[in-house]
């Protein structure tokens, strides 16, 4: 046998409006996972997408297969991504039209089934006080009344019998009254009683019963829907994975390497073994004056490598006005020095002149101090053409900051090349010592940052902000609302006290 709210618990109203008000609850915090799963969804489809159509992952210094293969991987993996955005907006479509749907619409029933059983409560309550209160007031009278009754039939005739029997009347009159009353009462209770246990509270309890069962097989079939869903992806990736093994078996390396060759040999043939020829003199006789004149200008054999060197130096450092003009003041300084001392220094001093251009941050110092040292804390392998890859404690010169977290600099020991890399990934005793300073003090925020997870501080320009903690990019600290949270440093300028 099936139970009832209107049957089972007729005496549970509260309780009963408890298990709506939690259903819910619930039902919003199931809308708010799955939107969650969605927004997760959406944004990997559109990164895989957009990683798939990044042409820098689309190198042309492969041939043959092993190119081919690679380009039919990124295009079913593209593929793949769509069907993920697909899903995605499937999922936001079920969110949108299901459950946030019925919660708007469902929300004036339900508070109106509510509203309407808590004033049956009330109503039923005032009822039971008043018959109480009548009653009591009918029984005190009732016993005044006999209490006068007895006292008249103590008094002999005469003046004190009259007074008892006007007396006796009055009692009786209040008496008939407060009967009258508690009867009205009574029928009033009985009204309502009539209403809570048998018409309209059970109609109410039966719709709120009605109501949850509604929610939870809606609740059912959204999920149900979603797992459909869900389900078409997997055959469909499993086709385009398929494409991808077929492409992956088409490789040949015997053919790519064929190809190669093919594409690049010129056909020409292999130049006949050397022979040593002795030098036949016209005179007959050799001068050996010209190889030791002055006049000879040893720089010309030197001269373009060095200059390709420095040129090399100076264009890593364009990005900083000043290395470059240093650079400028060492390259023709040397090149003078180069000129002047060929005959007397000979290739010593475009040996130096080389040596100075690849030092030229420190000659362009001119006593000034010394670029910071740095120490990385994790490998880095650079992403772009501009960037320099280092290893875990590699050391590295500081030659730029840049408020987003990029810096400038060399590895100490490496190849020489400038380029940017993330500040995160270094230990800078300046920073640490920075970050001291700066916990505990105020900032400015320069741009509007909104938050889009947990823990993060929506923060607007203008605001003037508290500065709690710093790791990475990010401080911790409270709005002047008091409200706390994590925000990005780059979005505010440290007020100075």
């Amino acid at each position: 046998m099936s139970r009832g709210f209107s049957e089972d618990l007729w005496d549970k109203f509260e309780s009963v409006v408890k298990k709506v008000d939690n259903g819910k609850v619930f039902t919003q915090t199931m809308s708010k996972f799955l939107l969650k799963q969605q927004q997760i969804e959406s944004a990997y489809a559109k990164s895989l997408v957009k990683l798939c159509k990044d042409k820098s992952f689309a190198p042309d210094m492969e041939i043959g297969t092993l190119k081919d293969s690679f380009q039919t991987y990124r295009e079913q993996l593209e593929l793949i991504g769509q069907l993920h955005e697909d899903f995605s907006a499937k999922l936001e479509k079920i969110i949108t039209n299901g459950l946030e749907l019925y919660l708007e619409e469902s929300r004036k029933q339900r508070k109106s089934l509510i509203a309407s059983g808590e004033k049956l409560t009330k109503d039923l309550k005032t009822a039971e006080q008043n018959e109480s209160k009548a009653k009591q007031n009918y029984e005190r009278l009732k016993k005044k009344q006999e209490e006068s009754h007895e006292e008249l039939a103590k008094q002999p005739p005469g003046p004190k019998e009259q007074k008892a029997r006007k007396n006796l009347e009055s009692a009786t009159k209040s008496a008939d009254k407060g009967d009258n009353e508690y009867k009205d009462s009574v029928k009033i209770l009985q009204q309502q009683q009539q209403k809570f246990y048998h018409e309209e509270m059970p109609k109410i309890l039966g719709d709120l019963q009605k109501f949850e069962s509604e929610r939870i097989e809606l609740s059912k079939d959204w999920l149900k829907d979603i797992i459909v869903q869900n389900e078409i992806l997997p055959p469909q990736i499993t086709i385009h994975n398929d494409n991808i093994k077929r492409s992956i078996e088409e490789i040949d390396k015997e053919k790519d390497i064929q190809s190669y060759i093919l594409a690049t040999m010129s056909g020409a043939q292999k130049p006949n073994e050397a022979q040593y020829e002795p030098y036949q003199p016209s005179n007959g006789h050799l001068s050996f004056t010209a190889l030791s004149s002055p006049s000879l200008n040893i720089s010309q054999g030197l001269d373009k490598p060095n200059a390709r060197k420095s040129g090399e130096v100076l264009s890593h450092h364009d990005s900083n006005s000043s290395i470059n003009s240093s650079n400028n003041k060492i390259r023709n300084s040397t090149s003078n020095n180069s000129l002047n001392g060929a005959t007397s220094n000979g290739g010593a001093a475009l040996i130096n002149n080389q040596n100075l251009a690849q030092n030229g941050s420190n000659g362009a110092s001119n006593g000034k101090q010394e670029p910071e040292t740095v120490i990385g804390l994790y490998d880095y392998n650079a992403t772009e053409e501009t960037e320099i890859s280092f290893k875990a404690k590699a050391v590295i010169k500081v030659l730029m900051r840049d408020e987003s977290g990029w810096w400038q600099g060399t590895v100490v020991g490496g190849d020489g090349k400038v380029g940017m890399f993330p500040s995160n990934f270094i230990f800078s005793e300046s920073e640490q010592k920075k970050k001291t300073q700066v916990v505990g003090g105020k900032c400015k925020v320069l741009y509007d940052y909104v938050s889009d997870c947990d823990g993060e501080l929506a923060i607007k320009e203008g605001e003037i902000l508290t500065i709690e903690n710093e790791d990475e990019g990010w401080y911790f600290g409270t709005n002047e609302k008091g409200v706390s949270g994590r925000y990005p440093s780059n979005y505010c300028q440290i007020l100075q006290e």
